[in-house]
């Protein structure tokens, strides 16, 4: 039954029966299919960067602006048009949201009323239906974080490595291997996979191999939209210097990782969702990437204080539900917006912590 609304649901978005709801159309301009298409056709999406003449080759926003890692995986789509490979997509997403229904039953353990009940909510979730609209690969990205809290040994890795390609998803994921886990050779075998990757794709086009290793960061500068309500996008040019600004957001980043790691008790879902909002509070994101709090609503299912259960709920529908509509969307790029809306992320995160702090934390509650 699951599968039949589901189905239901996303073929509707397909078709842009929501289209009035969400405020955008089906029209897949994220999808990453240039960018291998051209690979196959033995154009170098990095020089035409570098000449200036990428904007000309790329269909739609499909630009190359995560890891090259990307161009590998989104092969399979490479000899299809355009029209098919939305089409390919779209199983794929159909496909990839089953797997998530199972894992959700079989590792996280929620029982089928409850499965039904959380997913959906998401699937009417309007950063749901932005995220299939765009084609993103964000849906990926939500798998790969159940892949790697919920299984052990390759497939934990194998959700590590598919974190790894959207660079503002991987910070906070690699801060808690290193602290939590206390290990390093996720992380060493991504480096790897990655620089073995960027050294075929220089090979193949006999290019520069630094060059073609900082491109995807390059581009990503000059092509991305302004975030929704991260410190980065609320950081705006401030430093100049971007590498100070990125490097100010990661010693944050990680500071902030630390302070909670020690005050809290660990416990996966706990884990998972500090993991997924301090992601969507300090590296840009745009709206479909709010489908990260779908662990976050699944963990809040579980807090034992109502008032704390239902804080953190409400939060989530706000953002699912209510964050955007035909009023609020001429306030999108305003900085006080944002900043407001950076205060509510940030509340959300207050009431998780709240909600597992180790015990000798919580004599106010006394």
């Amino acid at each position: 039954f699951y599968i039949v609304i589901l189905i239901t649901i996303n073929t509707l978005i397909y078709n842009n029966f929501f289209k009035v709801y969400i405020l955008t159309s089906a029209n897949f301009s994220d999808l990453q299919w240039s960018p291998s298409a051209l690979f196959i056709q033995n154009i170098d999406v990095y020089k035409s960067y570098y000449d200036n003449t990428l904007r000309n080759i790329i269909h739609k926003s499909g630009y190359p602006n995560y890891s090259t890692v990307s161009i590998y995986l989104h092969l399979f789509l490479s000899n299809m048009s355009f029209k098919t490979a939305t089409l390919a997509w779209f199983i794929l997403f159909n496909l990839i949201m089953i797997f998530l229904y199972l894992i959700l039953k079989q590792k996280v353990l929620l029982n089928d009323k409850e499965i039904f009940l959380l997913l959906s909510i998401f699937l009417l979730s309007k950063p749901y239906m932005h995220l299939l609209c765009k084609g993103q690969f964000s849906i990926v990205s939500l798998l790969a974080f159940f892949l790697y809290f919920f299984y052990k040994s390759k497939n934990s890795f194998i959700g590590f490595f598919l974190i790894s390609v959207k660079y503002s998803f991987f910070p906070i994921i690699l801060f808690y291997d290193l602290i939590s886990k206390k290990r390093i050779k996720y992380f060493i075998y991504t480096i790897l996979l990655t620089l073995i990757l960027v050294g075929h794709y220089s090979y193949t086009f006999n290019g520069n191999f630094f060059d073609n290793l900082i491109a995807p960061l390059l581009i990503g500068k000059f092509t991305t939209a302004s975030g929704e309500l991260d410190l980065q996008t609320l950081f705006g040019n401030h430093p100049k210097n971007d590498f100070l600004r990125y490097i100010i957001l990661l010693v944050l980043g990680i500071i902030i990782f630390h302070i909670i790691h020690k005050k809290t008790q660990r416990n996966i879902k706990f884990d998972l969702s500090i993991c997924s909002i301090l992601t969507l509070l300090i590296f840009k994101h745009l709206y479909y990437d709010f489908v990260l709090l779908l662990p976050v609503l699944i963990y809040a299912n579980t807090i034992n204080k109502n008032i704390l259960k239902y804080l953190a709920i409400s939060i989530i529908i706000y953002f699912w539900f209510f964050y955007l509509n035909s009023f609020t969307i001429e306030l999108i790029n305003s900085k006080i917006f944002k900043f407001i809306n950076f205060i509510i992320l940030t509340s959300l995160l207050i009431v998780v912590v709240i909600s597992n702090l180790k015990k000798d934390k919580i004599f106010y509650f006394k």
